[in-house]
């Protein structure tokens, strides 16, 4: 894996990663990954929480291939960076490489800080009911 960039420090993190798991490895496979992977908080000086998975759903059509993820919380980069850091995750992130398409490249891995991410003004749900009743245009129609 590659040398960690992000600084240390901070508050809690959301650590999001997308796999584009090559045509072969089965969805009962895929999740055997993810099995290992949220196991790892039985490990040690690993600790996240809500850590979800599962397949792209989405039907926007913008996933860049990537079919499945999983993501989870910690409380902090460092605990963030112990997780990165420790062997049998490494393990597990190399067996993994090896089984998406193009190894690397079959990667996104994005983490976000939870304490200082920017939060949506008090707007956006009006903007968002404004473009519920959007037409092909994304003009608002009336329903007088």
């Amino acid at each position: 894996m590659r040398k960690l960039i992000m600084a240390r420090s901070g508050g809690p993190v959301r650590h999001i990663v997308f796999c584009r798991f090559r045509h072969e490895v089965t969805p009962t496979g895929r999740l055997a990954f993810f099995e290992q992977i949220r196991r790892l908080t039985e490990v040690p000086g690993i600790a996240f929480d809500n850590f979800q998975c599962g397949p792209n759903v989405s039907p926007e059509g913008y996933s860049m291939s990537f079919s499945d993820g999983f993501m989870m919380d910690f409380a902090s980069r460092d605990d963030c960076f112990a997780y990165l850091a420790h062997p049998t995750h490494q393990a597990i992130g190399a067996r993994l490489l090896d089984a998406l398409e193009d190894g690397a490249q079959g990667l996104l891995v994005f983490d976000i800080d939870l304490e200082t991410h920017e939060k949506p003004s008090g707007k956006t749900r009006p903007v968002l009911h404004q473009y519920r009743n959007a037409g092909p245009s994304g003009a608002a129609q009336s329903h007088d």
